[in-house]
This record gives C-alpha cells, structure tokens and sequence, in this order.
C-alpha cells in the first residue's frame, strides 16, 4: 500500500494534468491508483473508487444509529438542563440563561429545535447530525492521510464503536457540536497539505480550516488547542530544511513546499485571524437576540465573564475526575448514559499513540507525530486549564484520536496473527464491547437495559 508521509514505500507522483485539478474526490481517487500501479490496492472494488461516497455511507448509518431512540429519557439529563433553556431563547426572546459559554452550540440546538419541536428529539437531532458527519469527517481525514481505503474503514468503524460518539451525539450538550467543527478543520487542513492543487485551492482550504477551528472554540473553548497544534505544524513545515538521503526527509521537503506554496501571509490570514473572525462573528445572533450592541466592547465583556466563571465555579465533586486518570478509566459515568471508552479502542489505542510516538521518534513519520500531538494537546490542556473540577467526559476530542491512531498503527505491524487478520479481532471485539454497553447508552428500559448483562 502507498504511503504518503515517508513511513513506507515512496509514491509516483501525479502527471501534471491531474495535479491542476481542484475537483477533491477525483484526486483522492486517482492519487490512490497511482499509489499502487500494480491494482493491489482496495481501489479495484467499486466502493472505494469513491472515498467521498463511503464516507457519507459511513455517516449515514451513524445518523440512523444515532437517531433511534434518541428521545430516551424524555426530560433533561446531565447538562442539559443549563443549554436546552439557552437554546430556547434564541426563538422565544426570553433572557438568555446560559452566559458561562459561547453561543453557537446553543444556535445550533435551536435550529433543532425549530425545525423538529420543542421535545427531546427536537433537543437532541442537532447533535445527532453534527455526530455522524463527525464519523464522515473522521474517514475522509483517515483516508487523506494514508491514502489506503481499508485504513479509513477500519478508523471510521472503531470511532463509531468507541462509545463516546455514541453517547455525546445523544445529548444536548456543546461536545458534538465542537467536534464536528474540529474534524472537518482537520479534513480541510490536511486536504490543503496532501493534495496535488493550485495554490489558491490550498490557500482556501487552509483558511477553511481555520475558520472552522473557530467555529468549534465557539462551541467550547477548549478548541484553542488544536488550532495551536495546527499553528505548530505549520509553522514548523514552513521553516524546515530539506534533509538529504532520507525518505522522510523528501516527504518533508514535499509538505514544506507545500506550506510555501501557502504562503506566510496566508497562513497567518488561516490560522490567527480567520478564527478570531469566525468565533467572533458567532455572538452577533446572541446579540441581536439580547438587544444588545454587536462590538468589540461587547465581545470582551461577554468573554471575561465567561473566563471568571469558569475560574470561579463550584463543582460537583463526586462526579469530577482527575485527568490522567481517563485514559485507563473503567468506571462509567452513570449521570451521562453510563459513558465509559469502548476499553477496546480507549486501552488499545494508548498502545498506538505510543507506538506513533515511536515511529516519530525514529523516522519522523509525519502522520503519527501529528496524530500524538493532537491527543497529547487534547489532553495534557486539562492538566494546566484553570478549572475547579474535571469530567470524564472532557476526554472525547482526545479520544476521538485513538481509532485513528490504531488503524494507522496496524500500517507498519504484522497484519495476521495465527493467520487471523488483527483489525478483523479488534472489530470484533470493540462491536461486541459496545453491543454490550448498548442498553444501558441507549436508556432502554426493563428488561432490555440488561439484556445483554447489567453494570455492576
């Protein structure tokens, strides 16, 4: 199988026809033809002829997963009692309720809310979207980076079974909303550094990429730490020498120009202040819902108090959790769904994050270094977030990153043991997993919240 990032056998480039197209499903697929001249590659099935096809297949089956029962229970739970009200108001005209977080998450729900009714599915459908085309997103950036459709499958099955997707694309609170604006910025960025385009379409995508970086820190601010990985990458990229007699060094050199070819400019325009503007531009309905004055005097009142709030608060104690204790928790957290990491994904996926950290260590693979900084930011954040309590809940970005990080692991380890396929034993064992957490994240009542075994 080709590999793109200089951690395997190096891939022909396209012809120079094909590099000037702008159309991003043609490219995926013929780049992925080109990486395997010899037809070994899953191109040859129809289905991954067209990746942009499976991903939206991929989001669809999320959705209707997603979508079954989702008005269970049918009053509030968790949260959703401080951001079901918040939402409201953007239709009623009522006080605003909810001043402790930005608003867009909160715009988002009452579209839901407008379009569906005010009931539970209407709380809840936003999130439910935004959840499968957060699956759709996570394929297509599997698929960018690698380049191998069975790798994006194999990603895309273990995020949809890793149980967070599950449970926080159930519930009305502001997580589904930032990672969908998170995972598309990742599509977006990575598109603008892998793909054989015209320096407008690259410059674009990166600018894409920022804004709707933005768009998730107006969901929930802990986004400001993927931006920072980006900026990082970026930045890093840009500055970087070409290192002779090494394939990862002519991998490197490839994406160096390619962020030159971007421009200093334009990355300071994508990154900086696209997503100010984009996060900014959110509390304009908040504030002609309010009746107030859409200015910057405005905006910094607004988000001080969000600061000292968050500062400030008094949590419930008995449901916080330290962070370094997530990635190895197995503890559900009964108030949200009995939320607990598929153990399967969480457990194995720790395992991947450190071999990519070795991987990069050893040849500078750039895939896998971007996959450790990204969990690594997402969740070493907690560690230095001045916030008086933590939930368990707080690890799905980084959690999101390990389905990812195993899939793309299994690149470079043997693909069988005992003649059984690795990732066929792991799907297996993470559907069986969340099959048997299922009732329980899906509130279904006696006797079916124990069909398959109750929690001890």
């Amino acid at each position: 199988m080709g590999r793109l990032f200089g951690d395997g056998p190096s891939v022909p480039r396209p012809n120079s026809e094909f590099s000037q197209t702008t159309g991003i499903e043609l490219e995926l697929a013929q780049s992925t033809a080109a990486a395997d001249p010899a037809g070994e590659s899953p191109v040859r099935s129809g289905m991954a002829r067209h990746p942009v096809l499976a991903a939206l297949l991929f989001g669809a089956v999320a959705l209707a997963l997603f979508l079954a029962g989702i008005g269970k229970p049918n009053t509030t739970f968790y949260d959703e009692g401080y951001y079901i009200p918040a939402a409201k108001t953007f239709l009623t005209g009522a006080p605003y309720t909810n001043p402790e977080a930005p608003p867009l998450g909160k715009e988002l729900m009452a579209i839901g809310i407008k379009v569906a009714g005010d009931n539970p599915f209407g709380w809840r459908v936003a999130g439910a979207v935004c959840g499968a085309l957060t699956l759709t997103a996570i394929f297509l950036w599997t698929y960018l980076l690698t380049r191998d459709f069975e790798v994006a499958c194999l990603a895309a099955t273990l995020t949809l079974f890793d149980n967070f997707l599950f449970v926080m694309s159930r519930v009305a609170m502001m997580d589904a909303f930032l990672l969908f604006f998170l995972s598309w910025g990742l599509v977006a960025y990575t598109a603008a550094l892998v793909l054989d385009l015209r320096a407008i379409s690259r410059r674009i995508l990166l600018c894409c990429a920022g804004a709707l970086v933005g768009l998730a820190g107006a969901c929930k601010w802990n986004a400001v730490d993927t931006l920072a990985v980006l900026l990082v990458v970026s930045f890093a990229l840009y500055g970087m020498a070409s290192r002779p007699g090494t394939k990862a060094s002519l991998s490197l050199a490839r994406y160096s120009r390619h962020v030159r070819q971007i421009g200093m400019p334009s990355v300071t325009l994508g990154l900086i202040v696209l997503p100010v503007l984009s996060y900014c531009l959110t509390y304009w309905p908040l504030c002609r819902s309010l009746r107030l004055p859409f200015g910057i005097h405005q905006l910094v009142a607004m988000n001080q108090f969000i600061w000292r709030f968050h500062v400030a608060v008094v949590v419930n104690e008995p449901i916080t959790s330290a962070w370094y204790t997530w990635p190895v928790n197995a503890l559900p957290q009964r108030g949200l769904s009995y939320l607990l990491g598929n153990p399967v994904v969480m457990w194995s996926g720790l395992a991947a994050i450190l071999f990519c950290l070795w991987r990069f260590w050893k040849s500078f693979a750039v895939t896998e270094g971007l996959l450790v900084l990204l969990y690594a930011a997402n969740l070493l954040q907690w560690a230095v977030t001045p916030a008086k309590g933590t939930f368990y809940y707080y690890y799905y970005p980084a959690a999101m990153i390990l389905g990812v990080a195993i899939a793309v692991s299994l690149r470079s380890l043997p693909s069988c043991i005992f003649g059984v396929r690795v990732s066929l034993i792991l799907l297996v064992a993470t559907g069986a997993v969340f099959l048997w957490c299922f009732p329980r994240m899906a509130h279904l009542q006696p006797p079916w919240d124990c069909a398959l075994g109750c929690w001890s």
